[in-house]
């Protein structure tokens, strides 16, 4: 795992004009959870669930306690399943 000010430290390599692809797996049929990878251009989004990302915040989630390993933590994820 890294943090966004990591992950952006690492973009820094690449440069400006890259074109980023996420790897989405797409179900085979119903809500089977295998199937072919494709990779697909990452559309900037304008909200919190999208086309191969998920964006969770426990930062003020009542229900999330001080002894569970996400207590306090927002998580990016890029490549989500379809």
């Amino acid at each position: 795992m890294a943090t966004l000010k990591e992950f952006k430290e690492w973009l820094e390599q690449f440069p400006e004009d890259t074109i980023v692809e996420v790897a989405i797996q797409e179900a085979a049929r119903g809500l089977e959870t295998w199937g072919p990878v494709r990779f697909k251009e990452f559309q900037i989004p304008f909200y919190e669930e999208g086309d191969g990302f998920e964006f969770y915040d426990f930062r003020n989630n009542p229900y999330v306690k001080p002894n569970q390993s996400h207590f306090g933590k927002c998580f990016l994820c890029l490549g989500e399943s379809k």
